[in-house]
């Protein structure tokens, strides 16, 4: 039986780009888009939209390094990012 090889840095610092500043990135876009839609006012949406946040950014980091492909992660990331500015683009009109 061959021996078990170490996972290099090519395949963890992508896992940790996106556990890390995807999902700050995720976060803010859903606390922004939070804010504005909302029915309350926006420090109470804000306070409401920060706190809900904290949940969804320990949950993307723990979706980073659980999910096989790091294609899958980042393609996740970027529909959940996109998703919240079409909703807010969309409320706008």
């Amino acid at each position: 039986m061959p021996a078990r090889q170490e996972p290099g840095w090519r395949t963890i610092a992508p896992r940790v780009l996106a556990s890390t500043v995807g999902a700050y990135g995720l976060c803010y876009a859903w606390i922004c888009a939070a804010v504005r839609l909302l029915p309350m006012d926006a420090v109470d949406a804000n306070i409401l939209a920060t706190c809900l946040a904290f949940i969804l950014f320990v949950a993307v980091i723990l979706r980073a390094f659980a999910v096989r492909s790091v294609t899958r992660i980042w393609g996740e990331l970027l529909v959940g990012t996109a998703l919240p500015f079409a909703l807010m683009l969309g409320v706008a009109r």
